[in-house]
């Protein structure tokens, strides 16, 4: 089932491979938003199916 999520700031990633999403999202919050220790379980709570 492909997940999608979206940040506050507009971007978004949508895939259908959880591991690609939480890496992606942690990533981006890392790179953009300086933003560390950001868990599995927070991306995937902040995740819709689409």
């Amino acid at each position: 089932m492909k997940k999608r999520v979206e940040c506050e700031c507009g971007w978004v990633l949508e895939t259908d491979d959880e591991d690609k999403l939480v890496a992606g999202v942690k990533q981006h919050a890392s790179e953009v938003h300086h933003m560390e220790g950001v868990t599995r379980e927070q991306v995937l709570s902040q995740a819709k199916p689409v």
